[in-house]
């Protein structure tokens, strides 16, 4: 015989094994989806520099008159072209294999009109891929310093540019994402050029493709 006592008991009992059942199933769903849910940006690109910069964005990232260091500061060019044609792509000094890859180039130029001139160039190809597979940068700290900018990058002397014998210079071959670059800063032999100029100009280009990589407008300066 059952004693209202016992009816109770057992009750209570029931109650309290349904209430920490509905407990755990609520809390295995909890985590069930928060384990499973999508990351609201799960569709989209990992990283901005997987996206190709198309050719209005690229020019942007050149550098301008206002971004360069003053006493260099005449502009001579900043122009894009895509690569439908391959010759200014090819006019550019870049190599064959890399035109018939690329989708657009660039290039701006600037001068003091006496003794110094920089050149900044720019090639943009369809994804990360096909540029890290073009440019391996095998830069030492000599070269580019400690902790560079850039994924890859590479150093590299110009002697007697443009056929003058008593000027020099030196370079530097960078690869942000999908575009890579190229800074050509040439001088007159005795002209007095700050120490870490082209390493503040290479930060500069860089940083002008990683803002528009981001869908920024580049404002990057070398000043």
């Amino acid at each position: 015989m059952i004693t209202a006592g016992q009816t109770g008991a057992r009750t209570i009992t029931t109650l309290a094994a349904v209430t920490l059942a509905v407990a755990l199933s609520a809390g295995c769903t909890s985590e069930s989806e928060s384990a499973g849910a999508p990351e609201a940006d799960s569709g989209k690109p990992s990283t901005p520099q997987s996206a190709p910069l198309e050719e209005e964005a690229l020019k942007a990232a050149l550098p301008n008159q206002f971004n360069v260091p003053e006493d260099v500061s005449e502009e001579r060019i900043r122009k894009t072209w895509d690569t439908t044609d391959p010759i200014y792509c090819q006019s550019e000094g870049w190599p064959d294999e890399w035109c018939a890859k690329a989708d657009f180039a660039g290039a701006a130029g600037f001068t003091n009109l006496d003794d110094q001139e920089l050149v900044i160039r720019l090639i943009s190809f369809p994804d990360i891929k096909t540029a890290a597979a073009l440019f391996k940068g095998e830069g030492t700290p000599d070269e580019v310093g400690e902790n560079p900018p850039g994924d890859e990058i590479d150093g590299f002397d110009i002697d007697d540019p443009n056929g003058a014998s008593d000027w020099t210079g030196h370079g530097i071959n960078v690869r942000q994402g999908a575009v890579i670059g190229k800074i050509e800063y040439t001088w007159k032999q005795g002209t007095f050029i700050p120490s870490g100029r082209l390493a503040s100009i290479t930060a500069m280009v860089v940083k002008r493709v990683q803002q528009a990589q981001h869908g920024e407008t580049p404002i990057a300066s070398a000043r």
